[in-house]
């Protein structure tokens, strides 16, 4: 759907954009405070639904937000929290993974471990 782009929702998307890693909706109130959060967060759900943006559940106290680079996957650090983006061939991934009875759509991975810091 092509919704109109008010000032504010422009905002929205450009800290994403400008970021280059996911951001929870109190990380973009920091970064844009004359907007309110309530604000941020419908914006948050439109573009979300509109394809723009993807919301990732990674086990922290809320969902963090990312602008749609390409198609990666992520690796969490259980020590930090530092999350890594990598790439891999979803259709590799869907070779390994078989569900029977059971034809995939789309394909989000998050790998936990430690990282080397």
């Amino acid at each position: 759907m092509n919704r109109r782009h008010s000032p504010k929702r422009e905002k929205v998307l450009n800290v994403l954009k400008d970021a280059h890693c996911a951001l929870s909706a109190a990380d973009i109130h920091r970064k844009i405070p004359e907007i309110d959060l309530t604000t941020i967060y419908r914006n948050l759900e439109l573009f979300v639904s509109d394809g723009l943006i993807k919301k990732l559940d990674l086990d922290k106290d809320e969902a963090m937000y990312e602008y749609k680079e390409g198609n990666h996957h992520h690796a969490i650090c259980t020590d930090c929290n530092k999350v890594i983006h990598f790439n891999v061939s979803d259709l590799e991934i869907m070779k390994l993974i078989k569900v029977p009875n059971f034809t995939p759509e789309s394909l989000e991975l998050t790998v936990r471990g430690k990282c080397k810091h």
